[in-house]
């Protein structure tokens, strides 16, 4: 038999293989996530049929190379492009798309993890962040105990129901900033009860109304209004807006001012505020201490339904116990939202300038009433945040991303998924964005990098190396039909 035609036939298997892998590529045109391959071939050995000789330097004959005729063609890898597809937009939150290396890593069905880059997820009805053939997308969980995700743990699964609902924080500070005008007149008369404020005409008091949050997250109106006393001092009063009631009979009546908002106690004391104080400018408008250094000393607390004077605190009282009571210290010497060591009732960083009008906000509070899951985001970094109905966001988990020193050594196993092999290296697994990882892009999905236009060339370059080969087996074949005729 003739060494073409065996030749021909291994060229016949190299280029079927390569054609299963062109088919297989345009099959998955639009896989989500999916890696092209490609063929490459490699000759087989050849036969020497006259070895190569040296250079006869006394005969002076020079030397010859080797008689070799090769002995066909064999696959000698199929590869796959590791390259990123291009993302489609798709504007479904659990939508994820890698940009740049890395894996998602899924799992969670007690096997070693497995890793895909198709980000087409879902929610199952526990709330878990799940692949579409149901593996959970691995990654860490916020811990609301320590105020953080440790990602120093094995990953786990992601719930994103975790937290439901948000639950209520009581108000324990409020900053207030802005400025009292200095043209504001003095107010000479006496204030002892809430009808003697409501008797200080407009162009000598400033009033705000600002909310606070009791430990059950329900919302309560108060008050604050600054008497101007003097050039550089002011009265301040905490209180709750009120209406004119009569409490006692058609007989014997009793008009007095109680609380809107029936869950604030006035303890049958419906003249006292909730608290009082003053507070003093220095010459250049802002809060003193002395005439050149500014400080909170320069406001006071005088008086209160329910105050501390040695330690410059009022507490807002609630009818029957019902929730805890709310308690501010007004001399904090500092206030920050995110600081648990200070209550605070904050007008440290109010002015009185003139040529302005007054002008009073609150600048930072605490406290919000609960709320209901109603959204999430995912950032760049694989956060997870919960928006909630109370206008607050809550950190959820974060998403885990793994790489590989050498991506193109993974092993296909279906799904989109893939495992690691001894030549892809262990998964290095770590947060998005962090060391070479990609970062992730929500509302995407990581298209095919299939090339159709380089399939098709390929698929004709194929066709035609098939065809060629199968003409060499005819040409064989005739050869050997002409030797077999020799005999007749």
């Amino acid at each position: 038999m003739m060494r073409s035609m065996f030749s021909s036939i291994s060229s016949l298997r190299a280029h079927q293989t390569r054609m299963d892998v062109i088919g297989d590529n345009i099959a998955n045109v639009n896989t989500v996530g999916f890696k092209s391959s490609r063929v490459t071939f490699a000759s087989v050995f050849a036969s020497v049929i006259k070895a190569a000789s040296a250079p006869d330097t006394t005969s002076g004959r020079g030397g010859s190379n080797p008689m070799q005729i090769g002995l066909g063609v064999s696959v000698a890898s199929v590869d796959m492009n590791m390259t990123r597809g291009s993302l489609q937009r798709t504007d479904n939150p659990t939508d994820l798309a890698i940009e740049g290396d890395g894996f998602f890593v899924v799992g969670g069905d007690g096997r070693a993890p497995r890793f895909t880059r198709a980000g087409n997820f879902s929610l199952d009805k526990m709330g878990n962040l799940v692949t579409a053939n149901g593996l959970n997308v691995l990654g860490w969980m916020y811990d609301p105990v320590n105020n953080q995700i440790d990602t120093t743990k094995s990953p786990s699964k992601i719930n994103i129901l975790a937290y439901p609902t948000l639950p209520p924080k009581a108000t324990d500070k409020i900053s207030f900033d802005g400025n009292l005008s200095a043209d504001t007149k003095a107010y000479n008369g006496t204030i002892d009860k809430y009808e003697d404020l409501l008797n200080v005409p407009a162009e000598s008091k400033y009033s705000m109304s600002f909310k606070v949050y009791d430990s059950q997250g329900k919302e309560h109106t108060l008050q604050l209004t600054f008497v101007k006393k003097d050039n550089n001092q002011w009265e301040w009063f905490v209180d709750a807006p009120r209406e004119k009631k009569n409490i006692g009979t058609a007989q014997a009546p009793q008009e007095v001012y109680v609380y809107v908002d029936d869950m604030i106690d006035a303890n049958n004391n419906y003249d006292a505020f909730i608290a009082r104080g003053t507070i003093t400018f220095g010459q250049a408008g802002k809060v003193f201490d002395d005439e050149n250094t500014p400080n909170v000393e320069g406001i006071q607390i005088t008086g209160g339904r329910v105050y501390d004077s040695a330690n410059g605190t009022f507490t807002i009282n609630f009818v029957g116990n019902a929730v805890n009571p709310i308690t501010f210290k007004v001399n904090s010497s500092q206030f920050d939202v995110n600081d648990n060591t200070n209550i605070a009732f904050f007008l440290k960083n109010l002015t009185q300038f003139g040529n302005m009008d007054s002008s009073i906000r609150v600048a930072q509070m605490t406290g919000y009433s609960a709320g209901s899951l109603q959204g999430f985001n995912i950032d760049a970094t694989g956060k997870i945040t919960g928006i909630y109905s109370n206008g607050l966001n809550q950190l959820i988990g974060q998403i885990a991303i793994a790489t590989f020193a050498n991506p193109a050594g993974l092993q296909r196993i279906g799904d989109n998924l893939y495992i690691n092999t001894v030549n892809s290296g262990d998964p290095e697994i770590g947060t998005p964005g962090s060391g070479s990882r990609g970062t992730i892009s929500q509302g995407t999905l990581e298209m095919s990098n299939v090339d159709l236009a380089k399939e098709f060339t390929d698929m004709i370059v194929t066709q035609r190396g098939y065809q060629a080969n199968a003409r060499v087996i005819t040409a064989s074949d005739e050869l050997l039909q002409d030797l077999v005729n020799i005999k007749r």
